[in-house]
């Protein structure tokens, strides 16, 4: 399988093109720090999942894969994120993910994530915030 990870951490970057290279045996094609730059990506439409920080600088992940599907629907994405207080189910999948893991547990959730996805399921953590609650 042909993976993208993009994530403005360079050492989570790194770990988990290991941990899909070498303990899940996949493939990643590309790595990038942000959303401008996974747009640049020249085989970013290869990739069969695309792993995508929500909080990073430049261009969030929330308005990279809005950007993304407009240019090719075809795309499935997993939303990766530190801050499960600011991940809200209703607008990553509003804004077209498929699946979300906190990075806290990446190790234990992302292969099934990745099966789920794979097989046009979405998946979520059960403890996942509905929604952003205005005042």
């Amino acid at each position: 399988m042909k993976i993208i990870v993009v994530d403005d951490n360079k050492t989570f970057r790194e770990g988990i093109k290991f941990y899909l290279k070498n303990m899940l045996l996949h493939n990643v094609i590309a790595t990038a720090a942000d959303g401008l730059e996974f747009l640049q990506l020249k085989n970013l439409n290869e990739a069969d999942i695309i792993l995508m920080d929500i909080e990073m600088p430049n261009m969030n992940g929330v308005e990279t894969v809005k950007k993304a599907l407009w240019r090719n629907s075809n795309l499935k994405f997993i939303a990766v994120t530190d801050y499960t207080d600011k991940a809200y189910l209703l607008e990553l999948i509003g804004a077209g993910f498929k699946s979300c893991v906190f990075k806290s547990n990446i190790y234990e959730g992302l292969k099934e994530a990745i099966t789920s996805v794979m097989n046009n399921e979405l998946f979520f953590p059960e403890d996942m915030n509905l929604k952003h609650d205005k005042i």
